[in-house]
């Protein structure tokens, strides 16, 4: 009996069968990205251990709650949240047996009555005389694994068996999993050879004659038929305006089922399924001429028992953190009885100091700036672009452009990111961002002979021919005196090489390419779309473009235009007189009014807040303030631990309201990036860590504002955020939505899902303080451990929202996806992982009730090695793995090297703690 409670009602069984879970999923997300998903299905998702592994992990909860007697103890809120998993571990079975996938085309003007499975099947039709026999057998054999197929197969009162011998794949390329299996058929005492090509949607028909008995094998997708039929009477794709980049589609369709005398026209949409008699459809892909549509259909059993389950997970999530009984509120009482020790902040906000240096306009070493036109022709142009022309480079960069992914902007944001592209730097040759594209505009020929192109590696500089101290190489300099590029076959060949392969060399190549293309369309005026096309204001051409494809008419008006701002741009350069500039400036914007759409063209307050937005720099000059009040705090915290200070409170509070302003700051920025984008500022990459930045602070400033160790941490860890999202390899840039995220489900599930992350990572930089406090602890100071014991409980406070926020975030993504994909799981990498992190996280919570001796120390280093789960989680999957969340395509980009440091350094912090945690843990 006591081995039964320990196998199946006890953590001792339970944790570690999550901890197998989650290296299971965790293993297999690599399998499917790269061997395909058929061979991650077949290798772990659908195989009987796993199935066991669910049931046993269901045994486990239920045994656990009645085991404690969660409800005899009235634990409501943790009986409510143990109960959702078991609901949805239910739901999720009933899905995997019962529920079905699969893929319908329909070309315009016809209909279809059947989709074809994602699952492979042995599909056999027998044709006996006159008698036809469809059969199907599902299977998972792969050439990965080592199951056989032996299968028997009646048809009428007859019947063969099917086995297989071997199973090799066809061809190298890791994720296309066409195999050829090699077997016989066993039928009246004879053997008939099988060969079979299949085990992909590329399945090949076989045929085998049994002695007058016709057999067609396929090993691949099966059909299969509906009892209604959808007929496609039009397919619609919007694209941005002025971009290839689809905004929505579309497929406009009629229901028609005959049996129930049923005739019903319906729009699919992303974002909007068609529901009947048990089977979803939703908007998939589409065909290259837009004139099909690929719709997925499912058909699930278990969607309502799913649902309930996570009705119960958000119920009993929040349940949890408010619960007079429950644990959070317990580490609450106990942080209140506790005495933390706080620490003063010495700086004041530095939000207007800028975190780069710019360059000046050289005056005397002119040599290593400027090349091939005299010097001084340059430098004249220079400094009277500098001197005269900054009024009129603002007015022009409230001129409205449109982007290549269909956004309207004001120049202004369009030269800041041309400019930081092209110099990495902001304000280059002390020329604000808009007087830099102006110049190189306008005056080509002496901008061609100016060094502003960034280059890093000596290598290239030697290739090039330039000095190998060099950090700019001009335009002229890439180029031979017959005018060949000097990079053309070094580009090829480093184009080549997968990005895992690149070296500092190729890299730096690539990018100077970049640099060198996005010169050359400032100099040609390319990126400059600022002209709508007449009864066609949704798209806007560059200056050649329009007239070259406008009407004379047009084409007249806007060399006209052209030609009085060029010339009145050169008498204010020279005599400051910017009158004629300034009319014809008024002129092209009076065209933009007349001519574009009123619906994409921006409003006056819209201009304006991007261009505060752009100039302020929020989001980057909160890094320093962020980062130099959680370092100063923590110095401090360390001090006070030693020799309290009372005169310090005081100063303190007057700290606290500092790092709110702080956070009030970062929040300001965050609306105005939401007003100018027009959706929620956590859509792609380097939004989410801004949000992920300000999640930080929130969880400092507000939830454990009674912690001044906390709000250092926190505060800390903002900045830390912030200057990852500001280092380079995540585009600021602001674009349109893919159309998956035209929805409301992204303000819900994404911001709560990365507000997780915020306090997840509070949780790690506590860790590490932690190690640190036990490290250097002695039985001479009491504060230490008084000092431990508190942030071990601030740490599971914050564990305990951050597990909750991801939890709720996470199924709350599962019902984003069925209601825009038909499925709420489909074991995307993003997903799986984000499920290896609540297994992780789940895991460490419950920790204290495995190890009773040094839980400070356990819990603090689960907490930092915990948190490795989340970097895979939100970097690992966006970079390395192929999904539906992800920003790689297959190839993995190199793990930097900082990582491997961080490795070594988190393992060395936990070896040296080791030695010294044998410390008393007080029961909370």
């Amino acid at each position: 009996m006591k081995l039964l409670k320990t196998l199946f009602a006890s953590l001792y069984a339970a944790v570690p069968l999550m901890i197998i879970y989650a290296i299971l999923i965790g293993v297999a997300t690599f399998i499917e990205n790269d061997y395909g998903t058929n061979t991650a299905k077949a290798l772990i998702y659908n195989t009987w251990f796993f199935n066991i592994l669910h049931l046993w992990i269901l045994v486990c909860l239920v045994g656990v709650i009645i085991r404690y007697k969660l409800l005899q103890q009235k634990k409501y809120a943790s009986f409510v949240l143990h109960l959702s998993f078991i609901v949805i571990i239910i739901g999720a079975g009933v899905t995997r047996f019962f529920g079905e996938e699969g893929i319908m085309h329909i070309r315009e003007g016809e209909s279809s009555s059947s989709y074809t499975s994602l699952e492979n099947s042995l599909n056999i039709l027998v044709v006996d005389g006159d008698k036809k026999y469809n059969l199907y057998i599902p299977t998972n054999i792969n050439y990965a694994t080592s199951k056989k197929l032996n299968e028997k197969v009646i048809f009428g009162d007859k019947y063969f068996v099917i086995k297989s011998n071997s199973i090799d794949k066809m061809n190298d390329i890791k994720t296309d999993t066409t195999s050829i299996l090699n077997g016989v058929i066993l039928y009246n005492d004879m053997e008939y050879p099988l060969t079979l090509i299949g085990g992909s949607s590329n399945a090949q028909d076989s045929v085998v004659d049994l002695n007058g008995a016709k057999v067609i094998l396929n090993w691949g997708p099966r059909m299969v038929h509906l009892p209604f039929s959808l007929y496609l009477n039009d397919f619609i794709l919007d694209r941005y305006p002025g971009s290839m980049s689809p905004s929505s589609y579309e497929a406009k369709v009629t229901l028609i089922d005959e049996e129930k005398n049923i005739e019903m026209p319906y729009d699919i949409y992303m974002n909007h399924t068609l529901d009947y008699r048990g089977f979803r459809f939703f908007q998939s892909s589409y065909d290259e001429d837009e004139k099909g549509t690929i719709l997925s259909v499912n058909n699930d059993p278990g969607k309502l028992p799913t649902y309930f389950g996570y009705f119960l997970l958000i119920v009993g999530s929040i349940w949890v953190i408010f619960a007079k009984s429950g644990r959070f509120r317990k580490l609450g009482r106990f942080l209140k009885s506790q005495s933390i020790y706080s620490f003063i902040l010495l700086a004041l906000l530095l939000a207007n100091a800028p975190l780069y240096a710019t360059e000046q306009i050289p005056e005397s070493n002119t040599e290593s700036t400027l090349n091939d036109i005299p010097q001084e022709n340059i430098l004249k142009t220079l400094q009277l672009l500098r001197d005269n022309s900054k009024e009129q480079a603002r007015l022009f960069g409230e001129l409205q452009v449109q982007d290549y992914g269909g956004r309207i902007k004001p120049v202004d944001t369009l030269a800041g990111e041309l400019v930081h592209k092209m110099t990495k730097k902001d304000n280059f040759l002390g020329l604000s961002n808009t007087q830099v594209i102006l110049g190189m505009i306008l005056y080509a020929n002496e901008w061609r002979s100016i060094k502003v192109i960034k280059i890093s590696t000596p290598q290239l500089r030697e290739i090039i021919g330039v000095d190998v101290n060099e950090d700019y190489i001009s335009f002229n300099d890439l180029f031979t005196q017959e005018g060949e590029y000097k990079l053309t076959n070094y580009v090829e060949e480093a184009n080549r090489k997968k990005p895992a392969d690149r070296g500092t060399f190729d890299k730096d190549l690539l990018n100077v390419d970049e640099r060198v293309n996005i010169a050359y369309g400032i100099f040609t005026a390319q990126f400059l779309k600022i002209f709508p096309i007449p009864n066609n204001g949704e798209m806007w051409l560059s200056p050649i473009d329009i007239m070259t494809f406008g009407s004379d008419a047009i084409s007249i008006k806007v060399q006209t235009m052209l030609q009085n701002y060029f010339s009145g741009f050169d008498e204010g350069l020279l005599d400051n007189n910017w009158e004629q500039a300034t009319k014809a400036l008024q002129d092209i914007k009076n065209y933009q009014k007349e001519y574009s759409n009123p619906d994409i063209y921006l409003s006056e307050d819209k201009l304006k807040a991007e261009i505060f937005l752009n100039h302020t720099n929020l989001f980057k000059q909160l890094i320093l303030p962020y980062i130099f009040v959680g370092l100063i705090m923590f110095i401090i915290v360390f001090i006070c631990i030693f020799k309290h200070n009372a005169k310090l409170l005081k100063v303190l509070k007057f700290l606290y309201f500092i790092s709110a302003f702080i956070v009030l700051l970062h929040l300001i920025a965050l609306i105005l990036r939401w007003y100018v984008s027009g959706h929620a500022p956590w859509s792609n990459a380097y939004e989410s860590m801004l949000y992920i930045a300000f999640t930080s602070g929130i969880a400092g400033v507000v939830f454990f504002r009674k912690s001044y160790l906390a709000i250092s941490t926190s505060m800390f860890l903002a900045g830390i955020s912030l200057f990852v999202a500001n280092l380079g390899f995540m585009d600021p840039q602001i674009g349109n939505l893919v159309p998956v995220l035209k929805s409301y489900w992204l303000n819900i599930h994404v911001s709560v899902i990365t507000a997780s992350y915020g306090f997840l990572g509070l949780c790690f930089l506590l860790g590490i303080i932690t190690l640190i406090l036990i490290i250097i602890r002695n039985n001479k100071n009491e504060k230490i451990d008084s000092t431990i014991n508190s942030i071990t409980a601030i740490n599971e406070m914050s564990m305990i929202l951050g597990l909750v926020l991801l939890c709720v975030g996470n199924f709350l993504g599962g019902i984003w996806a069925n209601e825009s994909w038909g499925r709420y799981w489909g074991w995307d990498p993003k997903e799986t992982w984000s499920l290896v992190t609540i297994g992780v996280y789940a895991i460490i919570l419950h920790l204290r009730f495995i190890f009773k001796k040094n839980l400070q120390y356990i819990f603090a280093s689960s907490s930092v090695v915990g948190f490795f789960s989340v970097l895979m989680t939100y970097f690992g999957v966006n970079y390395y793995l192929s999904g539906l969340h992800s920003y790689a395509a297959g190839d993995p980009l190199p793990i930097p090297t900082f990582l491997y440091v961080m490795v070594v350094g988190v393992i060395l912090l936990i070896v040296v703690a080791f030695f010294k945690r044998n410390m008393e843990y007080i029961k909370i």
